[in-house]
This record gives C-alpha cells, structure tokens and sequence, in this order.
C-alpha cells in the first residue's frame, strides 16, 4: 500500500494521505459512483412514491478532538468545529459536507450545499435549530421536499401547531387526520410511537400560512411508554415537525410513511455515539480542515458497511454483533474487501457460502451445559422420574446437566 510493498505505513503516512485528498472530489467520486442507483434524482417530479424516495439528513456533528481551551483570565473554550452534511440516510453515502467553526452556521452552510448536490425528488430532514422559511424555499427551488424538527424558537408557529393537536385531542378538530403507530418491544417495556398528521392550511393562522407558503403539513410523534413490572404507563415526549409534503388521502400508507421517514432522522442522531465511540472518532488528534472532512467521510462510510454486515447476519448469543468486533475481524484486508463488496452491491450470498465467515457468523451455536443432545439415553431412575411435579421437574433438570458435563 502507498508503494511500500509488504511494509505497514505509519499513521502519520496515512493521516498527511488522507489530508491530501481534495474533500470535494471524494464526496463526487462516492455521489457520481451510486449515481446510478440515485436514479430517482432524475426522474420526474411526483412519478416516484412516498415510501421509495431517497432520505436525505442535514446533518451537523461536533468534532470533540477539535476543542479547544484558551488559557485566559476567564479560560474560555472554544467549542470546536462542525462537520455539516448532506447525508442520504438511504444509500449510506456523504453527498457534500463542510466544516464550520460555529454551530450558528450551520444553517447558512445546508443552505449553500443545497444548491450544489442534485437532490430531486428527494426529502430532507434536519434539527429544528435550521428550521427557517428561507432554507425550506431553497429546498422546494431545488424540486425536494422536506420534513423538518419544530420548537418553541419558532414562536408563533409552534405555539399554533401544539394547539390545534390539543384541539384534536379533545374532538374539536373537525379536518382529516392521518396517524399511525409503530410498536417497540423489550428490556420489560413497551414503547409505543404515534404519529398525527393536519393539514397546514387547517392548523395554523392566514398569518404564518403567508410566512411558511411551502410548507402544507403538520405533525405530531407522541411517545408512550408502558412497562410490564409494574403496569406504570408514562407519556415519554411529544415531538412536532412541519413538511412541504402534500397529505395524500388516497395513500392507506401516508402516516406509516411519514414515522418511518422521522424516525430514520433519529437514527442517524443516534448513529453519532457509534462514530464518535465505538468507531473512535473523538481519540482524533483533528486539527487539520482537510483531514477533519476526509477522516469523517472516511468514518461515516465504515460504520455504514458494518452496521449493514451487521443487519443482515445472525444474532451471536442472543444479541447483535458489537461494531468493535466487526473491526476487529475487518483488520484482516480479505475479509474486509467482502465486507465492502456486499455493502456496494446489498448482496450477502458470498459472505453466506465463504468458509472464513461460515465459521464466524453462521455456525451452530456452542452447548451451554443445559442443553440435552438428541442421542442422550435415559435409563435407570431417570425413567421413572415425574416431571409433573416440581421436584421430578428438578430432578430430571439436575440430572441432565450432569450427563452433559
């Protein structure tokens, strides 16, 4: 590698590397090599339905190896620096990033990536600190729709969006309403997420529909949590969002669609903690801009191919495979070609049918002590066992570790 043959390069070799490259030609070389399988950003507008439209996240990370402490009378910390992307959340891929000093600019930077990537007929998705009237407009210029985060920074807007949910709540709102729910269930809880659709033009004031003109829908996710022990039920949030996305009273799907899409956003929220953890991104000594969007890039597309191996092989011992142990048996470059190859092609057949990962991934899992083989002779005293009661149910129990052992 790098030209020294059998020769490991150092990690300084590799950081100067990958400083080198030019962060925007990586993002085109990675857009233009699945530009076939974006093909729906050249289709006509409205021929692609709801729930095959690509996702697309404006997505703003803090690089925690990037702050900095000045030493001072006051000691004041800079808060380091902020990768801003566009993020298909559906092909796992960097679309265009930038990095910026302040987390105030991160809407002026989305603004301006906009209008360099090809985003038809996409939906962008964003945190509510973005949220303004002139970065939705730039997205509907662009023939994009969006699904965006709202809080009470919005003022009036939110304030108008939470009433008129609370006039549905009490069967005062008179309009149609799409809502779905999709149920989560495990570690003794049930988790329940609702989603409540309105149209704009009903929910809000002529005043703000004339400020907020693309915006045509707004929504509701009420968590709810209920756990088994106990019988307590606890109403956990309620979140709102606005869209320029039209409700379609046709679509039996509408809603489903909807949650579907903002719970990918909180995903990707969530995927944060596996890069900056489990993948090691804050250990970073990050200081320099081009290694900071190269190293991310590099970074974002990794956790993407493991969390896909991982998706799509067996539970080990009950629970999905840690990301440090994918790393670790992606140290080996074979296997790590494979892990890459099933990721670019979606397909798991040669990892399925390849002996190296037969072993790891789909072997029969390991006796452990209390299971019984099929050949095991019961003879003796242990015939006459009842296993109707509980002390033959233990007996028989007793008796069987013993023979496995």
């Amino acid at each position: 590698m790098y030209g020294l043959g059998e020769e490991i390069a150092s990690e300084q070799t590799i950081r100067r590397v990958v400083s080198i490259v030019d962060s925007n030609e990586l993002c085109k070389f990675m857009t233009d090599y699945f530009v076939i399988r974006r093909e729906n950003s050249e289709k006509p507008i409205g021929s692609i339905p709801l729930q095959d439209r690509e996702v697309v996240a404006a997505d703003g990370q803090n690089i925690r190896a990037t702050r900095l402490k000045k030493n001072g009378n006051d000691e004041r910390k800079h808060g380091g620096s902020d990768v801003v992307s566009l993020y298909s959340s559906t092909y796992g891929l960097t679309l265009c990033q930038d990095v910026v000093d302040k987390k105030n600019h991160e809407a002026e930077t989305i603004l301006k990536m906009i209008k360099k990537v090809n985003l038809r007929n996409t939906i962008l998705t964003w945190d509510s600190i973005n949220t303004r009237p002139g970065t939705v407009a730039a997205v509907v210029d662009v023939d994009a729709d969006c699904v965006v985060g709202l809080k009470s920074n919005q003022g009036n807007l939110y304030d108008d969006v939470k009433t008129a949910f609370e006039y549905m709540d009490r069967d005062r709102y008179r309009e149609q309403v799409w809502s779905a729910n999709k149920v989560y269930e495990g570690h003794g809880r049930i988790e329940i997420k609702q989603i409540d659709i309105l149209e704009m033009k009903h929910a809000v004031s002529a005043e703000l529909r004339k400020k907020w003109p693309d915006i045509h829908s707004v929504i509701r996710v009420r968590t709810v949590r209920h756990f088994k022990s106990s019988g307590f039920t606890e109403n956990i949030e309620e979140r709102f969002f606005i869209s320029s996305i039209v409700p379609d009273g046709l679509n039996e799907d509408f809603a489903e669609t909807m949650l579907e899409i903002i719970l990918n956003r909180w995903g990707i929220e969530a995927r944060h903690w596996v890069i900056d953890v489990a993948m090691g991104q804050d250990a970073l000594p990050l200081r320099n801009k081009a290694y900071i969007k190269n190293s991310t890039a590099y970074t974002k597309l990794a956790c993407n191919v493991l969390s896909y191996i991982r998706d799509n092989v067996p539970y080990y011992q009950g629970k999905p495979w840690s990301f440090q142990s994918l790393q670790m048996i992606a140290q080996e470059p074979e296997n790590a070609f494979m892990f890459l190859k099933a990721f670019f092609t979606q397909d798991m057949s040669e990892i399925e049918n390849d002996e190296r990962f037969i072993g790891i991934f789909f072997k029969e899992p390991e006796p452990t002590g209390n299971d019984v083989p099929d050949n095991l002779e019961i003879n003796g005293f242990q015939s006459s066992i009842n296993d109707d009661t509980p002390l033959g149910r233990f007996a028989r129990t007793r008796k069987k570790i013993k023979a496995k052992k």
